[in-house]
């Protein structure tokens, strides 16, 4: 169905719809991930679409000149416009109005937030090329549902196996993350999972990956997780793997890539969680 833009000389394609549904998703988008996950191989005719939604009001475009110099990509994010347009659509009432309010902060917020969210993204997209069946659930996505923790990973993903779902919390940890906040996110994962939080879900916990941006980052973060495991004194042991950005961008054959707490010398693919 096409729907009429504001000016009601041109209609808004199903095409441009499946864009601003996954800006929507993802909050912050470059065109190469946006390709990707569209299986567009030509860039211009994505180009022009993007253009066109710019041109119109129903989404922005934000990358400092410096930035760009560095081979930032531009970021794409949802004006209100754009999504009260979605929140118009069949099916799209989880588009509340406040997350419409929330979205004036997007112009704004820091670079390394939006960059953090981009690396997400292309992460995901790493995962679903190798596991097609793989299911992405983002902070957006899981807001909508009650069996989420208040502090949200960064990534929900379901995968089938053997007419078995296996879930996960994915969060990617940078270099430069101090050892606090990412101590406090398994304590918080940890007092959800005790206080009965995920027993509507499921009575098997997700199991918890950490993506680490170098070798030396997957390190020090398992220092912190076993701290943290230690002082929460959990009655159900969680399962967690680790691994490193490289290894996502670069998994291939079997896809053993996550390493356990417990044993550094064998490597794991996700269906081995």
């Amino acid at each position: 169905m096409n729907t009429p833009l504001a000016d009601k000389r041109s209609v808004l394609k199903q095409g441009q719809i499946d864009i601003l549904e996954l800006i929507y998703k993802y909050r912050f988008v470059s065109r190469q991930l946006l390709a990707e996950s569209l299986g567009i191989k030509s860039g211009s005719s994505l180009h022009e679409k993007l253009a066109v939604l710019i041109k119109h009001g129903y989404i922005h475009k934000r990358l400092e000149p410096k930035l760009k110099l560095h081979g930032t990509p531009a970021a794409y994010y949802l004006t209100p416009k754009g999504l009260r347009f979605l929140q118009t659509l069949q099916d799209h009432t989880y588009i509340t109005d406040a997350v419409i309010k929330g979205s004036y902060r997007d112009g704004t917020v820091s670079q390394s937030f939006v960059n953090h969210t981009l690396r997400v993204y292309a992460l995901s997209n790493a995962l679903k090329g190798f596991y097609p069946a793989l299911k992405v659930f983002m902070p957006r996505d899981m807001r909508q549902y009650p069996d989420f923790p208040d502090l949200l990973p960064d990534v929900f993903i379901s995968l089938k196996e053997d007419n078995k779902s296996l879930r996960f919390f994915l969060d990617v940890i940078p270099d430069n993350l101090p050892s606090k906040p990412l101590f406090q996110r398994i304590t918080k994962y940890a007092e959800f999972f005790e206080d009965g939080g995920w027993d509507e879900m499921s009575a098997q916990y997700p199991t918890l990956l950490f993506i680490g941006e170098t070798g030396a980052t997957e390190r020090r973060m398992r220092r912190i997780i076993k701290a943290a495991l230690y002082k929460a004194e959990l009655d159900q042991e969680l399962t967690i793997l680790t691994t490193t950005i490289p290894a996502i961008e670069n998994i291939a054959d079997e896809g053993q890539i996550w390493t356990s707490l417990d044993d550094t010398d064998e490597l794991l693919a996700l269906t081995e969680a």
